[in-house]
């Protein structure tokens, strides 16, 4: 029960109120300083001003991925990416592995990719590595970015001597392998928000827009630890995490791709959805289990692109319709930009080959021949000198064809020389002829292309590039391999780039091609 306050109540509340009020106030001085403190901390950890850059927190969190490349349930490969905080900026690693079919037993060839990579804290390239070893031999390059306009590329292939190429930006630039980095730094997606990123990518020497949209998001269960079982002989999950991750939908080269995404910017899976599958998974498990696999076993079928080179001669027919689904019994995605257009056209899961006329719309793109071609004095006066008086683009573009074909000696040994200089050298690699024929015909005012696919020879599937141009009658294809006549022995699978098989494994490593009626 309450009542009055006493005189003597009300003394000893005055004497305590101020013990009570200094308490507090101790209290809040406390954790106000201890809350300074930690700020400093994070700020001496964190946040960081040298060299006259704004002083901003890492994009993304340090740390490493594990990945395996498999073809249906198969392991064939593995891939990996570090990411590690420095004082001069964020370097990114990526790793790449693919084990390809021996060409004599009991032999291994294999194909291998390393890109390390420099960024600023706000994810702004300031430069790369980057080392590529195929089956037809090691191509390495370096890339310097000068602000935010230049970019200089110094490329070497095999013994050939190295070549300087200088690209003018118009924004800030990012390799490939940063575009998850870029997707989180930006906070959590948002189903349906679109991404429109400046990508540089270095083993095509492309610069390209790539727009990207968020589709979805879901929960995915990641090994990010394992174990060894001495009953099985090799390593199992010994722990799972829960992950959430978004989906971001493109189109690279004319192929559908799909990477899930999550909110530290580490990729948990990327489907290529004419070839590979890649997922996340704990280190042991990608890459101790995967050295004691025995040799993967590849499909020889003659409707299995192969990935082994030579093969016969097939004589050029008039169409080609050849049946196409996906190992080991699937249909084709329903929308592959890469297989329509120009003479070649799909209904369902049929493919067909044919000269016909037609409006096909030209992309926006800037393909790797564009990158390469540069001002070249001797360039211009030699399609002068070859196409004469000729305006129309169909006969301009067969005397282009036709003199390539002459006058450039196939070569073997890895690619990637400029147009410039494979005409200064008079010799290249098929791709290196398809990219000064592309660059040739551009400078006669033409529009063309650099694409590749799988030519039919000796009833079987071969890696190759040719080139297209953009006449009356749509895209329209020639090699200079065959001197100008268009052939209908191909299938067409992307739209620029170069052919390599560790391309073909990854992006169309399930496409199975079944001749139906024409060329055999």
């Amino acid at each position: 029960m309450t009542g009055p306050v006493g005189p003597a109540e009300a003394a000893i509340v005055s004497r305590r109120s101020p013990r009570r009020m200094g308490r507090r106030t101790a209290a809040v001085v406390i954790l106000g300083a201890w809350g300074i403190a930690l700020g400093w901390l994070a700020e001496r950890h964190y946040l960081r001003a040298s060299g006259g850059e704004r002083s901003s927190r890492w994009p993304v969190p340090p740390g490493s991925a594990y990945h395996t490349i498999r073809l249906a349930d198969r392991q064939y490969g593995l891939t990996s990416l570090t990411i590690d905080t420095l004082p001069e900026g964020l370097r990114v690693t990526e790793l790449a592995t693919v084990d390809l079919p021996p060409v004599q037993a009991g032999t291994s060839r294999r194909t291998s990719l390393r890109i390390e990579a420099l960024y600023t804290r706000a994810l702004q390239l300031k430069g790369w590595r980057c080392d590529l070893l195929t089956e037809s031999g090691r191509r390495s390059g370096t890339g310097i970015v000068d602000g935010d306009t230049l970019l200089t590329v110094i490329n070497r292939a095999g013994d050939e001597p190295a070549e300087t190429l200088t690209v003018r930006l118009r924004r800030p630039i990012i390799l490939p392998s940063a575009i998850p980095l870029v997707a989180a730094s930006r906070g959590l997606p948002r189903p349906g928000s679109r991404l429109n990123l400046e990508v540089y990518d270095p083993v095509e020497d492309e610069l390209r827009t790539d727009r990207l949209t968020v589709a979805t998001e879901s929960v995915f269960v990641v090994p990010d630890s394992a174990e060894f079982s001495e009953t099985l002989g090799r390593w199992r999950v010994a722990h799972a995490d829960t992950v959430r991750a978004w989906r971001i939908d493109g189109v690279e080269h004319g192929l559908p791709l799909s990477r899930w995404v999550d909110a530290a910017g580490m990729t948990v899976r990327i489907d290529h959805h004419l070839g590979a599958r890649i997922d996340r998974s704990a280190f042991e498990l990608v890459n101790t289990n995967y050295r004691a696999l025995p040799p993967p076993l590849w499909d020889t079928s003659a409707a299995a692109p192969s990935l082994l080179s030579g093969g016969g001669v097939d004589a050029p027919g008039t169409s080609l319709t050849v049946l196409a689904h996906l190992a080991p019994n699937a249909p084709l995605p329903t929308s592959v930009p890469g297989l329509e257009g120009g003479w070649q056209w799909r209904s369902a899961d049929t493919l067909r080959v044919a000269p016909r006329a037609g409006g096909d719309t030209i992309p926006e793109t800037t393909s790797e021949a564009e990158v390469r071609l540069g001002e070249s004095p001797t360039l211009l006066s030699t399609v002068r000198r070859v196409a004469g008086t000729e305006r129309r683009p169909e006969a301009l573009t067969r005397a282009l064809t036709d003199w390539v074909g002459r006058t450039i000696t196939l070569r073997g040994g890895p690619g990637g020389s400029s147009a410039a200089s494979v005409m200064a050298r008079r010799s290249g690699t098929p791709e290196e002829r398809v990219t000064l024929l592309v660059a040739m015909v551009r400078v006669a005012g033409l529009t063309a292309r650099p694409v590749w696919g799988v030519v039919l020879r000796g009833g079987r599937w071969h890696l190759a590039p040719w080139a297209e141009v953009h006449t009356g009658a749509g895209w329209v294809p020639v090699d200079p391999s065959a001197r100008g006549t268009a052939r209908v022995d191909r299938i067409r699978l992307a739209t620029g780039g170069e052919p390599r098989l560790l391309d073909l494994i990854l992006r169309a490593g399930r496409l199975r091609l079944e001749v139906l009626e024409g060329t055999s």
